[in-house]
């Protein structure tokens, strides 16, 4: 929250170029109440000019982009502002849009100041431009004079009703309010030329922020009037840097891969001086880490001097009057160089959630999906802190994640009297086999690019990158670590973060748990799924239909779909039962889950090696950019592990089994047993034809959540009559 609200202005300036109009608008800036003031139409067309303006504002730091045409040139100005840091400056458009990055009060902001140009054309070319820059989960104040209005009274005389649309669809998809007219505030006109008027200079907050003392002001030095406010932000929790991730554009260059081959050489030569190959290559990942942040920061800062430089040039071809190819080339290379939003946006399209064409858009669903504002704690109260929300969200998964200790003897009988699959045929040596170096290089190639690394950093892309170095040395320690029974210490860690499920966000088991794992762990286990998933199809059950090869959740709705049509050709009355398991890969009981393994057969090395990856397990709440304290992971199938779903559906398929062999009417069809259930994950549908058969199925369920652990949530479990 901000300490004390921001007074900010906008203003048509209609030319600073001589000193007696810039002393005339600088005397009135210098007199009002602003903090922030941007300004359009300086007009200002050579560096001496700017250098003169910047002169003559000795009130605080200004920045100006360039007028590329006679009518052109931006400008953000500052006054007697304290403490202000600027993080990023942003030629969006020369002469036409300035961003700033600030941090004022401790709150990172983002300023975008605008003077559009005259041509319906070029004005949707600039606001297409401005558009992914909106798309952050810092502040935003968009401002300026954009050259057209938004609706029919904006305006006196001829309005075209298409006029202002895609500026209103752009503020509605960035979650933008015109200040000037929020709350059902009627905006003034704002340029005056003769007997027309319009409000085309307008100012845009994020919705749900603060502002106040919105007002226009004519003044003596322009045909604009003034638009000024008190701006503060909203109440919410700031949002932390989060943990360091490797920078894909590190991995880039002969450089980088010859100083990675050296210090990974380096490392090696040093494996005698540990206890292990666990602590040492612990040890190796920091070393990958050190190196990695140095290149990232030194490429950072090369990139930084470079669109400087090349800013600097465009200046002064254009203070000289060069021509108009020159001054293209450098504006193409300046938009190579800049650390644009847009790159970014584009790979989450390309790689990231698909479900919107529009980069942008799934940029927002993601800041809308992470944020978290206020949390309940287990006792009632309501935190908005950072403090307060980690530990809500911490003390809340020690308590689920928490080991429970099973009655043994109902566990045993449970799985001792469901009947199990038939593996006297099945050669499980492959399961107990070492690691080998094609496994490991496949896996690599399977893990999935664009995805959020685990604390270490080190991303998917790094160990493509460097498989052919890697593969080798992940052998090695895989191989030592499971025959050991321990894994590297970092491996064994996870960041927990919470996506939204679009409920009601202010409790906290209303959101989705994700693990963020190491990379190295997910290979391993990706390594481990791919060979127990070979045995699924012959050991799972055949109305199970997650995560078994030639199975899919269509072939589920289709046997549903089949068992209805019988139903309404027979007229066979049935109920459809859905059972909605509560947290059910967060509550799977480890103990009960390896039991389950060796009962269909698995071999007890293998069960050994996932009970290796389990052991130990420690995470830590990492909410709104923010790191809580670790607690310990005794339960559950870790939400972003590849082997978790495979792993479920063993835990769930001996219940699965029990029903099917329970004294349940069914679907009947040609051919083939009654249709009873089918599943898919821990959806279970399950069909019901008489009354009695109800308490039959209560039965079962009470077994297998005394034997396993599991909970079945009564409340979203529904049943549906079928005719």
């Amino acid at each position: 929250m901000m300490d004390h609200p921001i007074p900010f202005l906008t203003a048509n300036v209609c030319s600073i170029k001589n000193r007696k109009t810039r002393f005339l608008a600088f005397d009135f800036f210098r007199k009002v109440e602003a903090e922030i003031l941007f300004l359009q139409e300086t007009r200002l067309t050579t560096r001496s000019e700017i250098f003169e303006a910047k002169r003559d504002w000795w009130h605080g730091p200004s920045f100006w982009s360039i007028a590329e045409e006679p009518a052109g040139g931006v400008g953000i100005l500052f006054k007697n502002v304290q403490g202000l840091e600027i993080k990023k400056i942003i030629e969006i458009q020369v002469g036409r849009c300035l961003m700033l990055d600030i941090v004022l009060q401790g709150n990172l902001i983002r300023l975008i100041n605008v003077y559009g140009p005259q041509g319906p054309s070029e004005r949707r070319e600039l606001l297409l431009e401005i558009k992914p820059y909106l798309y952050t989960s810092s502040p935003v104040i968009l401002a300026g004079d954009f050259n057209q209005v938004l609706r029919a009274v904006d305006r006196t005389g001829r309005f075209c009703k298409y006029e202002g649309s895609f500026m209103n669809k752009l503020a509605e998809d960035a979650g933008l309010v015109d200040v000037a007219t929020w709350g059902g505030r009627a905006g003034k006109h704002t340029y005056f030329c003769g007997q027309r008027s319009s409000r085309i200079d307008m100012i845009f907050v994020k919705k749900g922020e603060s502002f106040t003392e919105v007002c226009e002001k004519a003044v003596e030095f322009s045909d604009h009037s003034v638009l000024s406010f008190l701006y503060g932000i909203r109440n919410q929790p700031k949002i932390g840097r989060g943990l360091w991730r490797l920078d894909v554009g590190s991995l880039e260059g002969e450089q980088a891969e010859q100083s990675f081959e050296d210090l990974l050489l380096v490392q090696i030569s040093k494996v005698e001086l540990y206890d292990s190959l666990s602590v040492w290559w612990d040890a190796a990942k920091d070393s990958f880490r050190s190196l990695f942040k140095s290149i990232s920061y030194k490429k950072g800062r090369e990139k930084e001097r470079r669109y400087q430089s090349l800013r600097k040039e465009l200046e002064i071809c254009i203070s000289e009057g060069e021509g108009a190819e020159k001054r293209n080339r450098l504006k193409q290379q300046i938009r190579q160089h800049q650390y644009s939003r847009y790159k970014s946006l584009v790979l989450e399209r390309d790689y990231g959630a698909s479900v919107c064409p529009d980069p942008c858009q799934n940029c927002k669903e993601v800041v809308e999906k992470k944020l978290v504002e206020g949390l309940y704690d287990s006792q009632g109260h309501f935190h908005t802190s950072r403090e307060g929300i980690l530990e809500a969200v911490r003390s809340y998964y020690v308590g689920l994640f928490r080991e429970r200790v099973l009655d043994k003897g109902k566990t045993e009988a449970f799985l001792k009297a469901t009947p199990g699959p038939n593996t006297d045929h099945l050669d499980f040596s492959t399961l107990e086999a070492e690691i080998t170096l094609e496994e490991v290089i496949q896996a690599i190639d399977k893990q999935q690019k664009k995805k959020a690394p685990g604390p270490d950093g080190l991303t998917a892309e790094f160990y493509k990158r460097f498989k052919d170095r890697l593969a080798p040395v992940l052998v090695e320690v895989f191989n030592e670590s499971l025959e050991k029974g321990s894994l590297p210490p970092s491996m064994g860690y996870s960041s927990l973060i919470l996506l939204s499920k679009g409920k009601d966000s202010r409790h906290v088991e209303k959101w989705r748990p994700i693990a963020l794992l190491n990379t190295d762990r997910k290979i391993l286990a990706r390594i481990l799924f791919s060979r127990l998933s070979k045995f699924a199809g012959t050991l799972l059950s055949s109305f199970q239909y997650c995560t078994v090869e030639g199975r899919s959740i269509f072939g589920a709705v289709l046997t549903i779909r089949e068992a209805l049509e019988r139903c309404k050709v027979h007229k066979w009355g049935k109920y459809l039962l859905t059972l909605d398991q509560a947290k059910a890969f967060d509550k799977v009981n480890h103990q009960y889950l390896w039991a389950a393994l060796l009962k269909y057969g698995i071999p007890g090395q293998f069960v050994r090696w996932l009970q290796t990856l389990y052991q130990g397990a420690r995470s830590f709440p990492l909410i709104n950019g923010w790191r809580g304290k670790d607690f310990e992971v005794g339960a559950g199938v870790r939400q972003g592990c590849p082997l978790s779903p495979l792993l479920y559906v063993f835990a769930l398929d001996p219940f699965l089994r029990a029903l099917q062999h329970s004294a349940l009417e069914g679907v009947r069809f040609p051919l083939s047993q009654p249709f009873k259930l089918v599943a898919y994950a821990d959806d279970v549908t399950i069909v019901l034809s008489r009354p009695e058969e109800a308490s039959m199925v209560m039965e079962h369920i009470r077994s297998y959540s005394e034997a396993s652990g599991s909970l079945v949530n009564q409340e979203k479990s529904e049943a549906f009559w079928v005719l």
